[in-house]
């Protein structure tokens, strides 16, 4: 008798499994054609994957600039307590995991997918700017941060040791977890973030200044399109109004 429950238990487990997945892919599906009737998200979705292109066609000799000239290096007190080790491996884990965690479980949201690539986007250009603006010196003692990926699409396929200000790693991090909207993963976000930013300075790929710098820029890139819709409006208004 038990063994025909503890059978009947499981069948009935694995049936609800299968309509949750089923109702969640058709929730998706659905999400997904709704939001692609509209032309203003169509054309955006569309238009991303050019940008980026455009964008990793510049920066590939942008980056060679930035190796040659000559920056400032900094002192920076707390990199002196931070100990030194190479998470070369779990930087790339960590950055990656996060991504795609944020991804599966933001699927039916077709609109937050499209803002993390938004984001992506538009912080990658602030970051680019930042670089050239500051220039630096990378900190003593640096272990190299290869990342293959990035290596083979948006950076020339030498790593880069003087794009400092600010750091990449971090700010993407901090982007999945504004757009996050589920408070478990948010919560992991945050620790991910604390996490990446202990892996990076205890590496000396980037000061701290580097760390602050990626968290205020993205935080100010995320929230300005909100900040500034009021004013939008407003002015919109006011030329319907003449």
């Amino acid at each position: 008798m038990r063994v025909y429950y503890g059978l009947t238990q499981s069948y009935t487990q694995k049936i609800t499994r299968m309509l949750f997945l089923r109702n969640h892919y058709l929730q998706i599906v659905e999400a997904w054609k709704v939001e692609l009737k509209d032309k203003r998200f169509r054309f955006t979705l569309l238009l991303m994957p050019g940008l980026f292109f455009a964008y990793s066609a510049i920066t590939q000799n942008v980056g060679n600039y930035i190796e040659m000239r000559k920056g400032v290096r900094l002192n920076d007190k707390l990199l002196s307590v931070l100990p030194t080790f190479d998470f070369s491996t779990l930087v790339f884990s960590v950055l990656y995991t996060s991504l795609i965690a944020l991804i599966i479980t933001h699927l039916h949201k077709p609109r937050i997918i499209l803002r993390v690539i938004e984001m992506h986007f538009l912080v990658a250009v602030v970051r680019q700017l930042c670089i050239l603006l500051v220039a630096l010196e990378p900190p003593v003692g640096i272990i190299v941060l290869r990342d293959i990926f990035l290596e083979n699409t948006v950076y020339p396929h030498s790593p880069l040791t003087k794009d400092l200000f600010f750091s990449g790693h971090v700010a993407s991090i901090w982007i999945y977890f504004l757009c996050a909207t589920k408070k478990y993963l948010k919560i992991y976000l945050a620790f991910a973030t604390l996490l990446m930013s202990f892996m990076i300075l205890s590496m000396r790929v980037h000061y701290s200044y580097d760390v602050y710098g990626a968290l205020f820029f993205t935080t100010i890139i995320y929230f300005a399109p909100g900040w500034l819709k009021p004013y939008y409006s407003l002015s919109k208004e006011a030329r319907v109004g003449k």
